[in-house]
């Protein structure tokens, strides 16, 4: 399975790394903003050789990334920054139990609950995939960051580009949601009730690009989609 390298807008690239061993993609992030470019999310460790590469074919040298900041603290999405350099990172002080001890030093724990943040993207906890999940909205380029609150884990590409409208995606989804509505049972064990109260929170973005932490990119009607979600409740 391929790794691909593509512009999302003229501000942000989507990075897709296949991974072997979980049969899923695991999606980074750079934003170019203002001369500075910000790495969201970074993948597996052992990825890193990929992500190295993404970064020279968008003609940026690892040295060029300033800033780093994660959804969550999962190694799927930060094991690759230890590889970074002397990096501004950031991530929700809520995962800090998540952080390996030997990254812990790397990292600034000032992710807000709700407000402004780091190269002018806007910060909202989740807190249900992660005590300290976070989505990050970048209202220029209108891209919303939502680490794994939505995504679409080992399922692979439907055609060649990342960003799709993501027709059978949203459906397929939309049945999981549907299902675990249904089963009081996994509504109360996976907190149901949390994951609705985050899919408000993001719904309050005016979204034309929803960038998951694992496979797809979602073009298009985001808030319709988020919306439908909503009506399992």
């Amino acid at each position: 399975m391929e790794n691909y390298i593509e512009k999302i807008t003229e501000n942000v690239y989507g990075l897709l790394f296949w991974d072997e061993s979980w049969k899923s993609f695991n999606n980074c992030y750079i934003l170019v903003d203002h001369n500075e470019a910000t790495l969201i999310d970074s993948g597996k460790k052992e990825h890193f050789r990929f992500l190295e590469t993404a970064i020279e074919t968008i003609e940026l040298g690892k040295n060029d990334i300033t800033k780093f900041v994660a959804t969550h603290g999962h190694r799927d999405h930060i094991g690759g920054i230890q590889f970074l350099g002397e990096i501004q990172s950031f991530i929700h002080n809520k995962d800090l139990e998540l952080i390996p001890e030997n990254l812990k030093n790397k990292f600034n724990m000032t992710l807000p609950d709700n407000g402004q943040t780091v190269s002018d993207l806007e910060c909202v906890l989740l807190g249900h995939h992660t005590k300290g999940s976070v989505s990050l909205y970048h209202q220029e380029s209108k891209a919303l960051f939502c680490g794994d609150h939505i995504c679409f884990f080992a399922k692979p590409l439907s055609g060649t580009s990342i960003i799709e409208e993501g027709r059978l995606e949203r459906e397929d989804f939309k049945k999981f949601i549907s299902d675990w509505s249904q089963n009081d049972e996994m509504r109360k064990q996976h907190n149901f009730r949390l994951f609705i109260e985050g899919l408000r929170a993001i719904n309050q973005f005016d979204a034309e690009y929803l960038c998951t932490g694992h496979g797809l990119v979602l073009k298009g009607n985001i808030n319709a989609f988020i919306s439908d979600l909503l009506g399992f409740e």
